[in-house]
């Protein structure tokens, strides 16, 4: 049997710790990071890569949440299998418990694994500024100003590795916005629930 997984390069290390020692056979397909910001756009990306492996894979799981696109998908001719959540956030922090931290803490800017070790790259894409220093603007001096409201950054542990340098750049990220720095545990279950529905 072979599975195929396309997969944001935000939760790579998360797929690849899950497929590492499983017999099945895998077809990974990662995907570049940052396409969340044009739903569009990444649901053409998504099918385009689905349609590109379907013939030689028996199911597909795809390392995306819902991402404002992916209730969109069209039928394949295998079968399709996604985790629940809003996005990357909600998929591994779980949607409940995502909603119950923005509750508990309106101002809370999310950080993955996979985000932290972006560093400020992707906060500058999410602010969608990366464009601002050609035109002569300090996009850290503008992001500042877009996140002067938010009040902690919160790291998430998925089990699979926080390392002591994706800490240093979830630390840096915090101190530059002047926020406090906290961990919360995540968890790879609903990304292991979709292998082991396709499986099935």
């Amino acid at each position: 049997m072979t599975i195929g997984v396309v997969c944001c390069r935000v939760l790579e290390s998360e797929i690849r710790a899950l497929t590492r020692h499983a017999p099945e056979s895998f077809r990974i397909e990662m995907m570049e990071w940052g396409l969340h910001a044009k739903p569009d756009r990444l649901l053409a990306a998504v099918c385009e890569r689905i349609r590109s492996i379907e013939v030689e894979v028996d199911a597909v799981v795809l390392g995306y949440g819902r991402c404002q696109a992916m209730d969109r998908l069209p039928a394949f001719s295998v079968p399709v299998f996604r985790p629940p959540g809003e996005d990357c956030i909600g998929v591994l922090l779980g949607q409940q418990r995502y909603e119950d931290e923005l509750m508990k803490e309106a101002g809370t800017w999310f950080l993955t694994p996979g985000w932290a070790e972006l560093g400020m790259e992707f906060v500058f894409s999410e602010l969608q500024l990366e464009r601002m220093a050609e035109r002569g603007v300090d996009p850290l001096k503008l992001a500042r100003r877009m996140l002067e409201n938010y009040t902690r950054a919160l790291l998430i542990d998925t089990g699979v590795g926080l390392t002591a340098d994706l800490r240093r750049k979830a630390r840096e990220i915090a101190e530059a916005f002047n926020l406090r720095l906290e961990t919360a545990e995540g968890s790879v279950s609903r990304l292991q629930d979709c292998l082991d529905r396709a499986r099935q």
